[in-house]
């Protein structure tokens, strides 16, 4: 809901609910417009493209909707969800009521009557691979990071899991097929772990695969069968609907990657997050549980050690050929990761950032120049404009 040129609304995600704001990147400044759903540790907010005004927002374990563009949240029933720990969210955008939620353990539910009930996609379950995927952590439970859907294509579900690759249902969830590139024995872990008994193995990068360790799915509305994916290995890139991926050199270590965002009318030009350590160098606190941007208290912190995340926004004007770091106005190699990117839609030209330590960030000029915005919560995990 874009109020006028320069100025739209946008909600901030955070461990601690939703800060509803409104935005005006040219003049550089914020109004915030409240705070909702305080102590709900915040996945997805989504806006329904087929009713103006109505969004809907998932938590770790609960499901909202808003009529009024935010202002108010409803709590909905979201039964016959039977794994309470929520991953992401997706809303179909050409069938109305019908949403789409990834659970940790690894399944994915949906609703058609506006997230009131849900039903598993049972067919996920019977992939050859999916009892080998895993997660770092035990007991290595593997979760779908992002579900995406495609107006042409509206029986098409494409989901990146987190650690298992891109999987795709082409006929609305009954089948499943993976198209993570070619088969290796070494893109998984060699026996099956279903009790988190045995230990993590890890996977390096194999030509043509792209790395089992999904966190987002961007799709190029030109060219339907590119498809990019962020990774714990880097930036991924395929031209034929995942029977090869390549892998998207942009020179920063390690190369942990998490959101990205895609220009609308310049689908080659992309930014990225990432970082050159992975999650237990970032700096910030822990949580109990590893979530998509914290790192388990559990696990070891190397954040002093190391210093942090190294944490770069990126841009592309070549659909990922070649890439430049963007530090003018924005921190370089910043020891916080980089929580969200998002590109508003009534000004293509202007990018916003959010990092994990709460800091927000405004482009207009698509990322040469940045302003810093405001001071989000203390543990910001992404924004949405809309």
């Amino acid at each position: 809901m874009v109020v006028a040129q320069g100025i739209a609304d946008a909600c901030l995600l955070s461990r601690n609910g939703i800060v509803r704001c409104r935005i005006d990147g040219a003049a550089r400044q914020v109004e915030v417009l409240g705070e909702f759903l305080p102590g709900e540790n915040i996945r997805s907010i989504l806006p329904d493209p087929l009713h103006p005004g109505r969004m809907y927002a998932c938590s770790t374990t609960e499901v909202y909707r808003s009529d009024d563009g935010g202002l108010t949240w409803q709590w909905l029933p979201a039964g016959g969800l039977t794994y309470r720990e929520f991953w992401t969210m997706a809303i179909h955008p050409t069938r109305p009521d019908e949403l789409y939620i990834g659970t940790l353990p690894a399944a994915v539910f949906v609703s058609e009557d506006g997230g009131k009930s849900f039903r598993e996609l049972s067919g996920l379950r019977e992939l050859p691979d999916y009892p080998r995927w895993t997660f770092p952590p035990p007991p290595h439970d593997s979760h779908p990071r992002v579900i995406t859907l495609y107006a042409p294509a509206p029986d098409e579900i494409m989901v990146g899991i987190e650690e298992g690759g891109v999987v795709v249902s082409r006929d609305r969830g009954l089948t499943w097929s993976d198209m993570s590139g070619p088969p290796d024995p070494s893109a998984l872990p060699s026996a099956p772990n279903p009790t988190g008994l045995l230990p993590y193995e890890p996977s390096s990068h194999i030509e043509g695969r792209v790395h089992r360790d999904l966190h987002w799915l961007v799709r190029d509305p030109a060219r339907p069968a590119r498809v990019f994916a962020t990774t714990g290995r880097g930036t991924y890139r395929t031209d034929d609907n995942g029977q090869h991926w390549k892998r998207l050199e942009y020179g920063i270590g390690g190369g942990y990657a998490v959101p990205i965002a895609m220009h609308p009318d310049r689908p080659e030009r992309l930014f990225v997050g990432a970082a050159e350590q992975g999650p237990t160098a970032w700096k910030g606190p822990k949580g109990p549980r590893t979530g998509p941007f914290t790192a388990s208290r559990y696990s070891r912190d190397t954040s002093e050690q190391v210093g942090g995340a190294h944490a770069w926004v990126l841009r592309t004007d070549d659909a990922g050929e070649t890439w430049q770091k963007l530090d003018n106005g924005i921190p370089a190699g910043y020891p916080y990761m980089i929580s969200g990117l998002a590109i508003d839609p009534g000004n293509p030209d202007a990018a916003f950032a959010t990092y994990t330590d709460g800091s927000v960030f405004a482009s207009t000029d698509a990322g040469s120049s940045w302003t810093k915005l405001m001071q989000g919560p203390p543990e910001t995990f992404g924004v949405i404009f809309f």
